[in-house]
């Protein structure tokens, strides 16, 4: 663009001038006064460098030619100092200046093709040291020729040396005319020094020699004018094509952006279509399996139900005729009965909580050696009512830490215990056994459950993992199991990161269940959960005493049983139903409180975030807060901690364990 305005700007002031009194001064002016710059200190670079580049090639023709003039010249001296007696005494002085100057035009040509010779600023420093170095050498034998030698023979190669300066070199006009007014300047300072040329001949000379300057200055002007509109007229030609290709190509792209949108919108309704399909066919086989499952569900919870029924009818009937050994056998009947349901139906619960999403993993470091020992010793019973040899591998002494859930994976492996306890080959009586064993390795740590005992064909190995599927119990007998303790096992692997399932079977010869968990940091063991088995390292609830509890409930049953719970550990509380009431209660109250529990969902649709905000509102301290729900998922993410959620049901014991780890890291925190 500054191309342009350059461009505009000369032609404006060029009507201007034209159309002036002073036209004639003013085209003189135009004439003899070089080119200006453009405005553009970047447009002038690259107008230098293509200037440059254009001619390279024909600058050094023009310094070989000047070359070949040059000694050609010194031919015809030798030629004179033969020919004159007068000039052969003054032939060896001038002859030196000769070469001298060949010598330099051939240093001058090396260094044309060696050097970046097509950078013009390069090309302008070695040319006029050249011309100027040329100059002086023919200055000199202008001046050590005789009369009238150094005018007829010497003086009038400074005509030559302008033109071929002016025409030939392609310089820059600033360039040329301050050598050529450096030249001239040197020539009238000789002459006055020495008066060497008879001063006619100088006086004729000058008056050639300037004309000569005057005329090749304005053709040079002339010509770098002519290149610089020739480079503006270039570029906007480049500009124009540049614009229409790129014009063209913006076209094509379009062309070729709606002949893709146009496939890809027929790819996509293609595969609207397959995927509206597909998803209706997944939606009537999740529907299928989901009535399969609420059908078996019901039907194994009709069978402990319906006998709890008739158990507790046959027990009444026993106690109106006054038998009460047999009221007492069917009473226990009956409470087997009700706890097979009671164990059903919280199976069915965790399994739908499970595949539901609602179950948030709480990873801590778990010393599944620990573990493993517990649980044989839980089941041991079991296994030996059975008849099945229940081993524990042990190979080390020292715990074996993983990262994994407190919680569940006990779970999984009390599921995978009883699993080979139950399917136990009747065939090896006195022979059946079940091994449990650990594999440490660097990253992680496996746990394998192995058992002789009637083993899993391979076309079962999918479906054992189903809800009520039992391979080796078609008569459905619930002393053999429920059927979901597999599924269990594979809903929490499958929930629990860097966790892994493995099954190996024959079948007659046993099977091999083997569970990978990541390993854990040994020296990060402060997060490890507290089991709740673990009565002994529970603590108390005499360490509650004197504590100073609020708690917010809007259920008035289970705000009752907490109040109940609270005064018979020695806790100092009080009590409301919602934030409203929680605001008016610290405005009155005295005394900060230790902890603050609360349900998540309260009235006028308040949560336990707005619990923590109004405690930050009133106390200048962090008051723990510990929030007991009855939700699944319940999103405290950014408000509180993990271990500042417990679900309900709860164990009193854990509560106990988790309202002094509170107030505990409170009173930490606060010193």
């Amino acid at each position: 663009m500054n191309i342009f305005r350059f461009q505009s700007a000369t032609e404006s002031k060029f009507l201007k001038r034209s159309a002036a009194p002073g036209a004639i001064r003013a085209w003189l002016v135009d004439m003899l006064c070089w080119p200006a710059r453009f405005e553009d200190p970047r447009v002038e670079q690259e107008f230098t460098e293509d200037y440059g580049r254009r001619f390279a090639d024909f600058r050094r023709a023009a310094l070989v030619l000047g070359t070949l003039i040059w000694v050609c010249f010194g031919y015809w001296e030798i030629s004179l100092a033969r020919t004159s007696a007068v000039f052969r005494p003054y032939f060896p002085e001038v002859f030196a200046f000769r070469c001298a100057g060949a010598l330099v035009a051939t240093v001058g040509i090396a260094l044309a093709f060696r050097l970046a010779f097509h950078r013009d600023k390069v090309a302008h420093w070695i040319l006029l040291a050249g011309l100027a170095f040329m100059c002086l050498c023919l200055l000199m034998q202008t001046f050590l020729a005789p009369r009238p030698f150094n005018f007829t023979h010497f003086f009038v190669g400074f005509y030559l040396i302008l033109f071929y300066q002016f025409g030939f070199l392609r310089l820059r006009a600033k360039a040329t005319l301050m050598l050529t007014a450096c030249v001239i300047a040197l020539i009238v300072m000789a002459q006055l020094a020495t008066q060497a040329l008879e001063p006619d001949n100088f006086a004729a000379g000058m008056f050639y020699l300037l004309n000569v300057a005057v005329l090749g200055h304005s053709v040079n002007v002339n010509a770098e004018r002519h290149v610089r509109d020739r480079y503006v007229a270039v570029q906007a030609l480049a500009h124009s094509n540049d614009a229409l290709q790129g014009a063209n190509a913006e076209l094509a792209q379009k062309h070729h952006d709606l002949e893709r949108a146009r496939r890809d919108q027929q790819a996509k309704s293609d595969a609207l279509i397959a995927l509206r399909e597909q998803q209706r066919e997944a939606a009537e086989q999740a529907s299928r399996a989901k009535s399969r499952f609420l059908a078996a569900a019901a039907h194994d919870l009709r069978q402990p139900m319906h006998a709890l029924n008739l158990f507790l009818a046959a027990a009444d009937e026993a106690l109106n005729a006054r038998d009460v050994e047999a009221s007492g056998r069917l009473i226990g009947e009956a409470r087997k009965a009700s706890g097979l349901t009671a164990r059903l139906f919280n199976a069915v619960l965790d399994l739908s909580k499970l595949e539901s999403g609602h179950v948030k993993p709480n990873y801590t470091s778990v010393d599944l050696s620990r573990v493993t020992e517990e649980t044989i010793e839980q089941l041991a019973p079991f296994a030996a009512s059975r008849g099945v040899a229940l081993r524990y591998a042990k190979t080390q002494q020292k715990p074996a830490w993983v990262r994994t859930d407190a919680d569940w994976i006990p779970r999984v492996l009390s599921n995978l215990v009883s699993n080979g306890i139950k399917y136990s080959d009747p065939s090896k009586a006195g022979r059946s056994a079940v091994i449990v064993s650990l594999v440490r390795m660097p990253n992680y740590v496996r746990i394998d459950v192995i058992d002789n005992g009637i083993g899993i064909a391979p076309e079962h190995w999918d479906t054992i993992f189903q809800p009520f599927v039992q391979i080796g119990n078609p008569e459905r007998d619930r002393e053999k199991g429920l059927g979901l303790g597999l599924s269990i096992v594979n809903a929490v692997v499958s929930l629990l990161e860097g966790h892994r399932l493995e099954l190996k079977s024959i079948e007659g010869r046993g099977s091999r269940f083997s569970v990978r968990l990541p390993a854990a940091d040994p020296f990060a063991l402060q997060d490890a959960a507290i089991l709740p088995d673990d009565a002994a390292s529970l603590p108390s609830a005499s360490s509650l005493r004197g504590l100073y509890v609020l708690l917010v409930e809007d259920d008035s049953l289970v705000r009752a049983s907490m109040e109940a719970l609270l005064a018979r550990w020695g806790v100092l509380f009080d009590s409301v139903r919602s934030v409203v009431e929680l605001d008016e209660l610290l405005r009155a109250i005295e005394r900060v409180p230790d902890l603050v529990m609360s349900d998540y969902r309260l009235p006028e649709m308040s949560t336990a975030h707005d619990v923590v905000r109004l405690l930050g509102e009133y106390f200048s301290r962090p008051v723990p807060c510990l929030v007991v729900t009855g939700e699944a998922g319940v999103g405290t993410q950014g408000v509180l901690p993990e271990r500042c959620v417990l679900s309900k049901p709860l164990a009193p014991d854990l509560l106990i364990a988790r309202m002094i780890e509170l107030v505990e890291g409170s009173a930490r925190g606060g010193s």
